[in-house]
């Protein structure tokens, strides 16, 4: 279902040579939109582990008075960045192994911004 989120994360898919999936989701890991390859189950609980992850290395670094800006993640057949914004959202975008992660990150850090300014 098409919302105001659509486009700009389309446009990552677009834009990110071997991006293959991307989505959004609030502080529970709740996705709030998604595009991309990945099926509707597998992509929400993708999101919500990455919240997981992303919300309990916040924690362990907030004692050490650093707040992660991005995660980048490295699995098997994936490389995965995950984007905290504001009031606890983030975006998702996972890649193919060899995707140029300078390009990505550069085009999701746009992208976060122009969620912040909506959130």
């Amino acid at each position: 279902m098409p919302s105001p989120y659509s486009a700009p994360l389309r446009a990552l898919l677009d834009f990110v040579e071997g991006a293959v999936a991307v989505g959004f989701a609030d502080y529970e890991g709740e996705a709030v939109q998604f595009e991309g390859t990945f099926d509707e189950d597998a992509h929400r609980l993708h999101l919500a582990y990455q919240g997981i992850v992303l919300h309990e290395l916040q924690s362990i670094h907030q004692l050490l008075g650093e707040i992660p800006t991005r995660i980048s993640v490295r699995y098997q057949k994936m490389h995965v960045l995950v984007q905290p914004l504001k009031s606890g959202y983030f975006i998702v975008l996972s890649l193919k192994p060899d995707s140029n992660l300078f390009r990505a990150a550069r085009f999701l850090e746009q992208t976060a911004e122009e969620f912040n300014t909506d959130l």
